[in-house]
């Protein structure tokens, strides 16, 4: 393989590495396009390369001999050249930082990619774009009242019997029962919108981290010997342990029974089943008149119809907990549950009539704009896209 051609893809990889830490400029963008169009094997090299399937070199091959090695072992697993493209960048300070950048693209830190063959040039034309989600959420108090959490000043925000709610510097709902009795028994409810996301802290100081159009309902002070929630939508729950007072998750006809655990609860009204993901732990599922106890690393599934409780057979535990670490990650995921959570975090309408069996392999950023995302999707598939206002079209 020609020195030129190393040059090339690591000037790609470097390109795909902005991008995806939405440092890429309006420049560097148009460049990375012209090499897309420039060849139909540079698209496909892009997808290749984007996919994660392809061997990575790790960062200690830093030297340029070796670096160039292992770049001519992705050419022959390919088989594809790069085809010649006018791109000028300025030279890298050190081949160490270009591996760096290689090991990125090259394990599919960005892009998405259409399992289906027989792709088509893409249309590359962005008319508007929207924001990703933000922490913003609302609290609904015992007397009804509602406070704007986004809005609302770091300090004390409310206080419901002798519980103080106060808003941390880092935004924060944090929960302070030290002082309450046992007769005191107020429910709260804090609830996200579409593109939003929010943490809490509760009285008993387990921490709960809300999903875009998510809510939990739960005393203000926690009595008795159990301590009892109501979640819909998604959520990440790290609870504090405490055997006299078992701590359980409602949700519709399914519940979640924990001493002290970390868990991810997927349960949005319109999709058919609850998901309950054991990252630590154990907890017990319960669902009618049957039970399951998971352990670490397990997913049960429970129908929202049939009410029978199932295991997942395979668990991509980085997937479950992507929108908690700030991303997408895509593994083999249908297109109705892609265009869920980009309607979910971005506040937007998809349209994508005839592509329902459409699969995609990924990991993006939720901190990018959405047409980034969309991008991504149009230059590795043959799906074009078109933004109005809130409305997305996606057409072959």
């Amino acid at each position: 393989m020609e020195e030129k051609d190393v040059q090339q893809l690591l000037q790609i990889a470097q390109l795909i590495y902005r991008q995806r830490s939405g440092e890429l400029s309006e420049p560097d963008q148009e460049m990375l396009n012209t090499w897309l169009e420039a060849s139909e094997q540079n698209r496909r090299l892009f997808a290749e390369l984007s996919s994660g399937q392809l061997e990575a070199i790790t960062r200690s091959e830093a030297d340029q001999e070796k670096l160039q090695a292992s770049i001519e072992r992705v050419y022959l697993a390919t088989g594809i050249k790069p085809g010649p493209a006018n791109i000028y960048m300025s030279k890298w300070r050190t081949w160490r930082w270009a591996a760096a950048v290689l090991v990125l693209a090259l394990a599919g830190a960005w892009a998405l990619r259409l399992v289906q063959a027989n792709k088509q040039p893409p249309l590359m034309a962005v008319h508007t774009d929207v924001a990703p989600g933000s922490r913003k959420a609302t609290l609904q108090l015992g007397n009804g009242s509602t406070i704007v959490l986004d809005d609302a000043q770091n300090g004390v925000i409310a206080n419901q019997g002798k519980t103080v709610i106060k808003k941390s510097a880092s935004g924060q709902l944090v929960y302070d029962a030290s002082a309450a009795v046992a007769t005191e028994i107020t429910y709260n409810t804090i609830a996200t919108p579409n593109g939003g996301e929010y943490e809490v802290i509760l009285p008993d100081g387990s921490h709960v981290w809300l999903n875009a159009a998510s809510s939990i309902r739960f005393p203000a002070a926690f009595t008795g010997n159990t301590r009892q929630v109501e979640i819909n939508g998604e959520a990440y729950l790290e609870v504090v342990k405490n055997a006299k007072a078992p701590f359980i998750v409602v949700s519709g006809k399914h519940s979640v029974e924990v001493l002290g655990t970390a868990f991810n609860i997927h349960s949005y009204p319109k999709e058919e089943n609850i998901a309950t993901t054991l990252i630590k732990g154990s907890i017990r599922i319960v669902a009618g008149k049957n039970t399951k106890v998971l352990q670490p690393g397990q997913q049960s599934l429970v129908s929202r119809n049939a009410g029978d409780i199932r295991l997942a057979p395979e668990v991509n535990m980085e997937e479950v907990l992507a929108w908690r670490n700030g991303k997408f990650i895509f593994d083999d995921t249908n297109m109705k549950t892609v265009v869920s959570q980009l309607e979910r975090w971005y506040d937007v309408s998809i349209n994508y009539t005839g592509m329902e069996d459409y699969r995609f392999n990924g990991e993006i950023s939720r901190n990018v704009s959405l047409s980034k995302v969309l991008k991504m999707m149009e230059l590795t598939s043959n799906i074009h896209y078109k933004i109005n206002d809130r409305n997305i079209y996606m057409t072959k």
